[in-house]
This record gives structure tokens, sequence and C-alpha cells, in this order.
């Protein structure tokens, strides 16, 4: 027994050294909250007691599990598995969204007396991604930030400097030149395990700079991105730079072409049709060089 007990508590070090999602069904005394991860092995502890049996069953209606006499019967798609039930401990494998529910377990005496009945709810989410954050100046007073993640339940937290912009589950009023649009990006689309995506979006003073970081978290995960924001004034200063830039140069080639068309007009006679004609090739050779 004792050979039997470190092995058992050997795999179930190794278990949790994977993450897995272990839920008790040991205490009668109220409700019960289990949360895991989309593809964390998902194990059930269940009573184990000599003369009695359980039933275990999910959402009022759907029966997965009896044992009695230290027999398991399996439904529904675990009926052909009965390896699945081993010294009370139910697997369920790799955890997914359909595992998610309210779970009843009922332990009886051998005479059909009702010992407990234990309420478990399970919640299986599917873990935040890496955030993507975007800038957007629209003038030089005024830009928008946007960062978006998929996953299940998405909790957006967004600093500059370390200083509160916006936390998605916070209600109060924004300052008045914060504005903020928290959407879903796929409505009731998403297949089974796949989650959708959600995003915030904030309006800021087009002046404000520093590092911004978008922290997204649910109840099993977390991750961040930070960027440097950068000045929209500095932004649209150097746009107009580049622009006015553009146009001299044009304005230099074009005055050259005419320059060295007039010269050639002085030197050497030529007909109206035969003057634009070489204009036309001159100019288009000298503002479009190959």
């Amino acid at each position: 027994m004792i050979s039997i007990y470190m092995i058992l508590t050997a795999l179930a070090t190794l278990v949790l050294g994977k993450g897995a999602v272990e839920c008790s069904f040991s205490e009668s005394t109220g409700g019960q909250q289990c949360l895991g991860a989309v593809g964390q092995l998902l194990l059930f502890h269940l009573p184990n007691a000599l003369g009695t049996y359980i039933v275990l069953k999910k959402d009022n209606k759907g029966l997965i599990l009896r044992v009695k006499n230290q027999t398991a019967t399996l439904y529904e798609e675990y009926a052909n598995q009965s390896e699945r039930f081993t010294g009370g401990t139910l697997n369920l494998g790799d955890a997914m969204k359909r595992h998610s529910g309210d779970y009843v377990l009922e332990e009886f005496k051998s005479n059909g007396l009702l010992l407990k009945k234990i309420h478990v709810h399970l919640e299986i989410q599917a873990p935040v991604s890496e955030p993507a954050v975007s800038q957007m100046c629209l003038s030089p007073e005024q830009m928008t930030v946007s960062c978006s993640s998929e996953g299940d339940g998405v909790e957006f937290t967004l600093t500059v400097n370390g200083q509160l912009l916006k936390h998605t589950r916070d209600h109060s009023l924004s300052p008045s030149n914060w504005t903020t649009n928290t959407q879903s990006l796929t409505g009731n689309t998403a297949k089974e395990d796949k989650s959708g995506a959600s995003n915030v979006t904030i309006s800021l003073h087009g002046s404000l700079t520093g590092n911004l970081t978008c922290d997204v978290q649910n109840n099993v995960s977390r991750e961040e991105t930070v960027i440097h924001l950068k000045s929209c004034k500095a932004l649209t200063f150097q746009l107009v730079a580049v622009v006015v830039r553009a146009v001299v140069i044009t304005l230099l080639l074009f005055t050259l072409c005419l320059g060295i068309f007039h010269l050639l007009k002085k030197t050497r006679p030529m007909t109206v049709n035969e003057g634009i004609s070489k204009a036309a090739i001159l100019c288009s050779t000298v503002t479009n060089p190959a």
C-alpha cells in the first residue's frame, strides 16, 4: 500500500507540474468554483469510500459517472474509457469549453440513503493572447491608441508611464479628453474552444508621450505589451516637411525642364507639334528618371 501511495503521489506531482485543473468534490458546504484553461489536464477528485456509491451529473441532466461497489460506469463520450476513473480520480483529458457547467455529485449509502450533495461550477476559458497595440494621429492635438487581444473574458488595463488611463471593468467616468470603445470583433461565430477577439480604443491628447502599457488578463492568464507614444505634433511636422520637400524638388525639376526646352528651341527651329512632343518626352525623363 505504501508503494502504491508513493506512486500516486508522484503521478499527482507530475500532473500539477503540467498545470492540471483539479476540482475537488469532497466539501459539501455551499457551491464551489473551479477554473481552468483550455488544453490543461482536467481532473475530478471524487469520494471513494467503501459501502457507498456516487452519481455525478452535469447541468442537472447529463449523467457522467456512477460508482457502486468500487465499479465505475461512465456515460456519454467516456462510456468506453473505464481507465479514466482510478483511485477516486476522474480524468477528463484535455479541458475544453464544453466541460464548463454546473456539476452535482450525490453520495449514497448502500441502502439508498443520501449522505451528501456537492455542487461545483467549472469554467474553462481560452487564455489571453499577447496584446497588439497601435497609435494613430488624427491631428496635432488628438491621437487614438488601440489594444486588442484574443481570449475569453478579457480585461484591459492601459497606463502611460505608470499612470492609469483605462480599466475596462472600471465604470467610473473618464476625463473629458478620454473616450473608450470596447467591442467584440467576432460576435457569436466563434467555434468550440476558439476564443473571440476584443478591442479597446482610447482617445488622447496629441502631445502625450511616454511608455504606454496594455495589460490584458482573464481568470487563467495574463499578458502585456509596451509601446512608446510619439507626439503627434512632431509627427505632423515631419510629414509636412516631407511634403514640402517633394513639392520643391518637383518645381525645380519642372523649371529645369522648361529651361532645357527653350534652349533647344533657340538652337534649332521646330514645329509646334514637334516641340510639344519633345517637351513632353524631356520633362517625363527629367521628372521621372529611370
